[in-house]
């Protein structure tokens, strides 16, 4: 039987809970991620899983963590909803509110890498974004006034004379920091609503990369029900229902207006989200996706038990290395997730500690994203200070 349309009592009461969340409800006071989920793991015992390219165990971990940030905050939605936006985050002006004050105030955006000139067109035109950091990320940040250009700037020209490339860096984020990316689809009220579904099957090898407007198969999604028949279709594509997602009502004035196409009450779909932790120097970097067929293909593998509820219809992958292990061919450590990568030239087989590895100050073009770690002493990182990775830093930092 379909796991859309037997699912526990249990596990259909929760899915209604969540389907019933609104994001500008009374909000949450800050909830971390709780005890029990593996976080933040031994570093030693992390290092020891990359370095015997222990991938069942690199997996188990991230999955840990998921379940760990999808559990319910004390009002309702995830854990993850209690933390802090960027644009809180990066607030050009000083204040003294109390970091344990409510912060949840979700308001959508274009997806940032979508928005570079040399990104595809057709990628990302109809979704939006939001991107969360942990309390211990913000407190970093606002600290070391990583929020301001600069600060940047008299890092960046303030060190010694011949100090080593490596040494170039602002200060490194604490263990337990945590940055969050989340990309969402809008899902109209009545009707159905059409979602691409990424099945690894490229489809365009003109150098323009896949964005989901060419993916080959789509799913139908319908909120008016929520049993739906496992192999129901129309036209050709599966009908999933509303609560399979996690997702948001759009019944504010504020939400809508922050979400392109949408009028009040539609909703708005969790595809995907980039989950990056500083648990290990270059951090751990777990990337889901949304999926139909959640328990096919490897990307389903080594998924704990403690991932409930919907939390289950989503597909990883996850990387603790830019090299390793190594693919089939012998060539660098792949990870990238569809909704953000498959878009660019060799985003299929990209890598996004590759990536992140290159957020520097001054900022320089994120593009063109690839694999393979560059040296320390790379000079690509000549007369530039090393961002930890993230790239939100040079990117929303303030003049």
């Amino acid at each position: 039987m379909s796991q859309f349309n037997s699912r526990s009592a249990c596990l259909l009461c929760f899915a209604c809970l969540m389907s019933v969340q609104s994001a500008q409800a009374q909000p949450d006071p800050y909830t971390p991620i709780p005890p029990g989920f593996d976080f933040p793991a031994n570093n030693a015992t992390l290092e020891r899983f990359r370095k015997t390219e222990n991938v069942a165990e690199m997996r188990r971990h991230a999955w840990l963590v998921w379940a760990g940030i999808n559990q319910v905050a004390p009002t309702g939605g995830p854990v993850w909803e209690t933390w802090y936006p960027a644009d809180f985050v990066f607030r050009p002006e000083d204040t003294t509110e109390a970091l344990s004050a409510p912060r949840r105030r979700i308001r959508f955006e274009p997806p940032r890498q979508l928005l570079d000139k040399n990104a595809p067109e057709a990628a990302g035109q109809s979704m939006l974004s939001l991107v969360l950091f942990s309390k211990e990320s913000l407190e970093h940040i606002r600290s070391n006034k990583l929020h301001l250009q600069s600060t940047l700037d008299q890092l960046n020209t303030g060190f010694p004379a011949g100090t080593a490339l490596p040494d170039r860096k602002i200060p490194d984020f604490s263990r337990e920091g945590v940055s969050l990316k989340l990309r969402w689809q809008v899902v109209k009220q009545t009707g159905l609503t059409e979602q691409p579904i990424w099945d690894f099957e490229p489809t365009r090898s003109d150098g323009q990369g896949n964005p989901e407007s060419s993916w080959k198969r789509k799913v139908l999604i319908d909120p008016s029900r929520t049993l739906i028949p496992a192999n129901e279709t129309q036209g050709g594509s599966h009908v999933v229902p509303l609560n399979s997602f996690y997702q948001i009502k759009l019944d504010t004035p504020e939400l809508v207006a922050s979400a392109r196409g949408a009028v009040l009450n539609d909703y708005a779909v969790l595809v995907c989200m980039h989950l990056t932790t500083k648990e290990i120097d270059d951090w751990v970097w777990a990337t889901f996706w949304w999926h139909d067929r959640p328990n096919n293909g490897p990307y389903s593998a080594d998924r704990h038990l403690d991932v409930t509820g919907v939390w289950r219809n989503y597909l990883m992958d996850v990387a603790y290395d830019s090299n390793t292990p190594r693919e089939f061919d012998g060539s660098p450590n792949a990870c990238m997730n569809p909704w953000l990568e498959a878009g660019f030239t060799s985003g299929m087989s990209s890598n996004c500690m590759t990536c992140h590895q290159r957020s520097t100050w001054p900022q320089v073009p994120f593009l063109p994203v690839t694999r393979g770690s560059l040296a320390p002493t790379d000079p690509f990182f000549d007369g530039k200070t090393k961002l930890d990775f993230l790239w939100s830093i040079g990117d929303r930092a303030n003049p």
